[in-house]
């Protein structure tokens, strides 16, 4: 047997035992093969590493670590260990391992085929992998793959809406990768490693990067390493047609930063298994999922660009009355102009047409007016409009400066008021549900908002009670 025929011919048998079927795969120094064994006639895969040129001492150490990796789980979604043996021959001189075959295509292949999945399968897919990781990890040591990336997850078994059957094979070649090519040319590596592993260093959190960078090649199409970045934080977002709480969730999986990533697979579970933070605790004690309240005239724009809350004034002739009046007090200016009006008649005529005019305009922002609160990717807004025209109620805040989402109450007409709270530094942007506001919503209406905000914001709601 040479080196230049195996893997050609299926009547080729290696340790009289294992009859070569086709390669499944080949790269410098090593052949991955699948085979018969002829003892069970069951399909099998041998991995080879030749002494060939490319041959390091390194390579079998850690082809020999692989060995006792496998032989070390026991995982339905892992390949077994069945042997490990060394072949020399006049023709090959190599050490062999045989693992259990698993007649899946790979992530990869499928995706080269112009498969395409939904949020709901990459969700699947995410939950599975990390149920694998959570295996691996929980391992004295710790497992860690340091190879996640589309080529080495198999699918098989789409029915319907399930993803399908998720598998995890090729333990141990990151690290051969590192070892012997540092340019990071091979096509499915570079970009699927942290920043920590480029220097030989690796934790669970690593693996967690390797599989939100694979998730992202699912939801944009594109490789990781061909999307922009930013202080190499990836920029996937605009590219990406998910919702927010999925999009923050991917975004935390690949921070850079070891220490602004999930430190753990339960905590990255945790997170993606609980899309929406709930306001209130039903009887059951689980999560209270909230809609829009039926009726409910609030306007919600939310993308995962910027969020929009429009709140139309409170309507009813002797609401409107009770507010307009609050609104005219809460302008010092205009009550200025009108003490200075009946102090001094010789200035009415200067003060009063503009008090008018300022009255006016109020009436106008009573019956026809909103009030909005915008949050982008840089700042937040909080104004009344009218026709166009805006009046800031607080200056506008960096959204970078965003830092707490407070469930709290304000006290009116001698009764306490739930509203909502969002704390930029030390400026609050406040949703009241006061009978007596202009801008006003009911509890159920602020509720949903605070869930709303909760998630976009990637915040959890703080009690003030």
């Amino acid at each position: 047997m040479t080196n230049q025929n195996l893997g050609n011919s299926a009547k080729e048998i290696l340790l009289e035992r294992y009859e070569v079927q086709k390669q499944l795969g080949k790269k410098a120094g090593r052949r991955t093969l699948l085979t018969r064994d002829l003892q069970t006639q069951d399909l099998v895969v041998v991995k080879l590493l030749t002494f060939d040129d490319d041959f390091q001492w390194q390579d079998l150490k850690l082809f020999e670590r692989e060995a006792e990796t496998l032989k070390s789980l026991d995982h339905p979604a892992i390949p077994r260990y069945l042997d490990y043996f060394e072949l020399d021959t006049p023709g090959y001189k190599g050490f062999a391992l045989v693992q259990s075959y698993i007649p899946a295509e790979s992530l990869e292949v499928q995706l080269k085929n112009g498969r395409t999945f939904n949020e709901s399968e990459v969700k699947q897919l995410a939950v599975a992998l990390l149920e694998i990781l959570q295996y691996l990890h929980s391992q004295q040591p710790p497992v860690i793959h340091r190879d996640i990336k589309p080529s080495n997850i198999l699918l098989t078994n789409r029915s319907g809406n399930h993803v399908g059957d998720v598998y995890l094979v090729d333990f141990g070649s990151v690290q051969t990768i590192v070892r012997t090519n540092t340019t990071m040319t091979i096509v499915g590596s570079y970009g699927y490693m942290p920043p920590e592993q480029f220097s030989g260093k690796a934790t669970p959190a690593s693996d967690l990067y390797g599989l939100g960078a694979t998730l992202i090649y699912l939801v944009t199409g594109q490789h990781p390493a061909d999307l922009p970045q930013d202080d190499l934080v990836i920029q996937f977002k605009e590219f990406a047609n998910i919702t927010p709480h999925f999009s923050n969730w991917l975004q935390k999986m690949t921070q850079p930063i070891l220490s602004q990533r999930f430190a753990s697979v339960d905590k990255s579970l945790k997170f993606l298994q609980t899309p929406k933070i709930p306001v209130s605790k039903p009887i059951d004690g689980g999560n209270l999922i909230l809609d829009k309240p039926f009726g409910s005239r609030l306007v919600l724009h939310k993308t995962p660009d910027f969020i929009d809350i429009i709140i139309p004034p409170q309507q009813g002739i002797p609401k409107l009355g009770v507010m307009f009046i609050w609104y005219v007090s809460s302008f010092p200016f205009l009550m200025a102009l009108v003490m200075l009006g009946f102090s001094f008649p010789l200035l009415s005529g200067l003060f009063m047409p503009l008090t008018t005019f300022i009255l006016i305009a109020i009436c106008l922002i009573s019956l026809f007016g909103t009030k909005r609160t915008i949050i982008n990717k840089k700042k937040i807004y909080c104004f009344h409009e009218l026709f166009g025209m805006r009046r800031y109620v607080k200056n506008p805040s960096k959204r970078k400066n965003i830092i707490r989402l407070e469930r709290s109450h304000v006290y009116h007409n001698q009764s306490y008021h739930p509203c909502l709270i969002i704390w930029a530094g030390l400026t609050k942007y406040e949703i009241h549900t006061s009978p007596i506001q202009m801008f006003s919503v009911s509890t159920l209406e602020l509720d949903w908002l605070a869930q709303e905000l909760s998630e976009w914001l990637d915040l959890p709601i703080v009690d003030s009670k």
